[in-house]
């Protein structure tokens, strides 16, 4: 029903893209936002463009809030039925918006979602469903209106059929105890026996699921005694013979692990399809933030994902144009292959013109239209002398830097201190020669290799923690109010911005000393 008018509109994705702009702008003309702004007098992109400025959520904070509190059409000519919570740049939480028209819009690309894997991979329908999302409802504002998580409102969006195959009742994923909710999730799955899916945003959530199983073994099991004791039999088994369980152990049936393979996410990929049966496709979940979804996968075999043309309006610039007085800003039809650009949204939920300081690289085409995938938060660059090091250099080097040493992390974070001009490596790992990062550094960025070279960018200095530092590092960013659903580790940040203490954390010796790699005095 959804999937051929779709794939119709990858044909003209422009004329698609201005349809969704005309129909956004004409239903809010009448609000604060749309008068002041004159939206009735907008009758072509190059219009749209000299009314309304670029938007962040603090110029879009007031109309959000006036409208919540007066119910009057400040922003939306509907008024919300809940807000997706995120944390803002500015310490207090942004609440987007979501309306019935959002809704609706959800559950039609759920259903293009659930038909592109189903007419992908057969089978993967054929047992239950691993769902783990964050709770669709997390509290109230004050005028009564839920607030909670867009990937909770997008599980209750999957069509009937499938949400029937659900394996972890809803209550269990609104828990706000983080060890009990794993813990449960855990028993839940490991009861059925024939889980055909798999789907989470983030990967690390699995290795967590993962990590919860081995050491919970024996509870796990108790709990699932009570209910099932042939299973908890086979489970006991599996562990006596496996000592450390795998998915593969549990579900031979699985067919698709549905999660986030871009941006910082893809340095987990290799980890979590350790744990798989060789036949399962790792699908990426698509581009989708709290404020908005960015892409839909279409191709589960390859992963190509398109923009959301049936919701949203894009508009890009190139990267380096991204600090120009007056950059070019191009719509869909304008991408070109092989480029990176950031991403700005209009949506049908109020966001207009909406940079939301994301980088998409275009991989080809679909049909008529390009296809995208994410890369990284713009935030996730560093430039400390000019070498402008991206957190998807440091991502590519650290497959060079595991691949050459045949060896395994999954926790790692480079701090660069601006006092020194030097970058610290933590690593999560027993000591080890790594000094080859810097040589896969500078050939991932020549503007590193020059800076090194020329001596204005000190070595890297590589710093070894123990096991766990992940893990506490997680739950350091949970405490200052980072939502464990939205969680992601920026890989690559400025001293200022990293309040966690590594030094609680560093590698012991033999001689209870603890001493960095390379550290030069």
């Amino acid at each position: 029903m959804h999937w051929k008018p779709l794939l119709r509109a990858t044909t003209n994705p422009q004329a698609a893209q201005m349809a969704v702009l005309k129909n956004i702008l004409k239903r809010n003309q009448h609000t604060d936002f749309g008068r002041g702004h004159g939206f009735a007098a907008v009758h072509s992109y190059s219009d749209f463009c000299n009314a309304v400025p670029i938007q962040d959520y603090e110029t879009l904070r007031p109309y959000i809030e006036q409208q919540d509190k007066t119910r009057e059409h400040s922003l939306n000519s509907q008024h919300p039925q809940m807000y997706s919570q995120t944390s803002g740049t500015t310490g207090r939480p942004k609440y987007i918006p979501v309306l019935k028209s959002n809704i609706k819009q959800y559950r039609r690309s759920q259903h293009i979602v659930a038909y592109a894997n189903y007419a992908a991979i057969p089978g993967v329908y054929s047992g239950k469903i691993l769902g783990i999302v964050g709770p669709a409802v997390e509290g109230y504002l004050d005028s009564g209106i839920p607030y909670g998580s867009m990937s909770g409102l997008i599980y209750k969006s999957m069509p009937a059929p499938l949400r029937a195959k659900y394996v972890v009742p809803v209550e269990i994923l609104d828990l706000k105890d983080y060890e009990e909710k794993y813990f449960r999730i855990a028993v839940h799955a490991l009861m059925e026996q024939n889980i055909s899916m798999i789907a989470t945003a983030n990967p690390s959530t699995l290795l967590k699921l993962h990590q919860v199983i081995n050491q919970r073994i024996h509870e796990i099991v108790d709990a699932i005694d009570i209910i099932t004791p042939d299973r908890g039999e086979e489970i006991r088994q599996l562990h006596s013979l496996n000592g450390t369980i795998k998915f593969s152990h549990l579900w031979s049936n699985l067919k698709s692990v549905v999660v986030w393979t871009g941006g910082s996410c893809r340095a987990l990929i290799p980890a979590l399809a350790r744990l798989l049966p060789k036949t399962t496709h790792v699908v990426e979940m698509g581009y989708l933030s709290s404020e908005f979804r960015g892409s839909i996968t279409v191709d589960a075999i390859n992963n190509l994902a398109i923009p959301v043309i049936h919701e949203n309006f894009y508009e890009f610039i190139e990267c380096s144009q991204r600090n120009c007085d007056s950059p070019e800003y191009l719509t869909v039809e304008q991408l070109e292959p092989g480029k990176q650009y950031y991403l700005f949204a209009t949506t049908q939920c109020g966001l207009y013109r909406y940079d939301i300081n994301d980088i998409v690289e275009v991989t080809g085409y679909f049909n008529n239209t390009p296809t995208i995938r994410f890369v990284q938060k713009g935030k996730g660059v560093i430039n400390l002398t000019g070498e402008k090091l991206y957190e998807d250099h440091l991502l590519e080097a650290i497959v060079m830097i595991k691949q050459e040493l045949d060896i395994e992390f999954n926790f790692f974070i480079m701090i660069g201190c601006q006092q020194r001009l030097q970058y610290n490596l933590y690593v999560e790992h027993p000591p080890t020669d790594m000094s080859d990062i810097e040589l896969f550094l500078c050939k991932q960025n020549i503007e590193f290799e020059a800076k090194r070279e020329s001596g204005r960018l000190q070595p890297i200095n590589i710093v070894f923690v123990r096991e766990g530092t992940g893990e506490a590092f997680k739950r350091h960013q949970l405490s200052k109010g980072q939502k464990e659903a939205q969680y992601k580790v920026v890989h690559v940040q400025y001293q200022h911005e990293c309040s966690f203490n590594f030094e609680d954390y560093l590698h012991r010796y033999d001689d209870g000393n603890t001493r960095p790699y390379n550290r030069e005095p």
